[in-house]
């Protein structure tokens, strides 16, 4: 059982490399090799997300109810599949939007499926240190995207075809990990309702609970409040206040991701002794509504790259905090269908707050597209500290 965590993160790491080549390779053969416009561009990548908002209740209902290793297999050779067929269809040159739009339902469907699977089996992986384990699972998950995003930003010199087989080939790989992972233990024997009362029964479950209910009614506001305007309104910000191209932009967002990255590998160090996890929570959440009314007042350039590095520390301690908390409390027998609920707060809240904050910027300007949601985040965080115990409240793994 010890060996089982490295096995779990090789067979992460091996998801979210390809992860992040997808991310940047999807939009590139969309805007540059097929020469899109905005328009078409956007709802390719609504196809890659819209799955998500679909299918992660599903993806969490069929995990609880079966093996959670088996299915996370499965999606590994399914994942291989969509990358390879594109990757032939550019070979002949026959690359078409309704292909690519394809590809994006495709493979965001199965992403859907296999986030809340990997989530399930992770405290059965992790056994006597499960807040450790979320935190580097949770550090690795965006280290291994950054590899991807480099490795996609060669596109213009190596082609789109090396990197898709890249893709496939780190899945298939990550597959053996899998397969060497041992099965999870079988829940007690239940009566399987319907679909939508299964789900129902898994928000439900969420609901009753003092410790998830602010998690996730926290985590749905920052996919809108703090999501939207870090996909709609900070590249605008970065070309239009500060004259910026693609390097510029990528400084942000690297500063951003570093600050992740680095809370998620220090909480990684002492999470264990922690207790009071809804207080860090809170606090890193109240953080950014402060960093997006510093962002509105436009600082020099050195000053947005610092407030997004701070803003990616926050990001890193709620995801690993927040995701602790869920994973600690949810029973097993829902624990798949309630972190679906937790990447459902941010896949689906995400492309509503872009489209609240977007509009906003085009009627209200750039400044009041931050500073609009930074207030409505502060609404909802007074909400929750008054009518829950979140600043109290105590999270503890039991002992195995």
């Amino acid at each position: 059982m010890r060996s089982a965590f490295p096995i779990y993160l090789a067979g992460l790491g091996s998801w979210f490399v390809p992860l992040g080549i997808q991310m940047v390779l999807f939009s590139w053969l969309a805007a540059i090799v097929l020469h899109m416009d905005v328009f078409a561009v956007g709802i390719a990548q609504v196809a890659m997300m819209a799955p998500g908002i679909l299918f992660l209740p599903l993806g969490g209902l069929v995990a609880d109810r079966g093996n959670a290793r088996r299915l996370l297999l499965l999606y590994h050779f399914l994942y291989a599949v969509p990358p390879l067929v594109l990757a032939g269809v550019l070979m002949r040159g026959g690359l078409s939007y309704p292909l690519l739009i394809a590809y994006g339902l495709a493979a965001g469907s199965i992403g859907a499926f296999a986030v809340p699977t990997r989530d399930a089996l992770l405290p059965f992986v992790a056994k006597g240190n499960l807040p450790r384990a979320v935190a580097l699972a949770t550090a690795l998950q965006f280290l291994g995207q950054l590899v991807g995003i480099a490795c996609a930003s060669q596109a213009d010199r190596l082609g789109a075809t090396p990197l898709l087989v890249t893709h496939a080939a780190l899945v298939s790989l990550g597959a053996i990990a899998v397969w060497m992972l041992p099965d999870p233990p079988v829940h007690a024997p239940a009566r399987h309702s319907g679909f939508w009362r299964s789900i129902a029964d898994g928000v439900a479950e969420a609901a009753r609970s003092e410790q998830m209910w602010p998690v996730l009614l926290i985590n749905f506001g920052i996919g809108i409040f703090y999501v939207g305007p870090f996909m709609a309104v900070l590249p605008l910000i970065v070309r239009d206040v500060y004259h910026g191209k693609a390097a510029e932009l990528a400084y942000v967002n690297l500063a951003f991701w570093a600050g992740t990255i680095v809370a998620a590998f220090a909480f990684a160090g002492f999470a264990r002794h922690l207790t009071k996890r809804g207080r860090l929570v809170v606090s890193a959440v109240s953080v950014g509504s402060a960093i997006l009314f510093c962002m509105a007042l436009q600082p020099p350039f050195w000053v947005l790259n610092a407030l997004c590095f701070v803003w990616g520390l926050g990001a890193g301690i709620t995801m690993t905090q927040g995701r602790t908390i869920l994973q600690i409390v949810a029973p097993p027998t829902h624990r798949a269908r309630v972190m679906s609920l937790f990447q459902l707060g941010l896949g689906g809240g995400g492309p509503i707050g872009a489209l609240l904050a977007g509009t906003l910027a085009s009627v209200l300007g750039l400044q009041l597209a931050l500073v609009i949601p930074a207030l409505a985040m502060a609404v909802l965080i007074g909400f929750v500290l008054t009518f829950s115990d979140i600043w109290t409240m105590r999270t503890v793994e039991k002992p195995a």
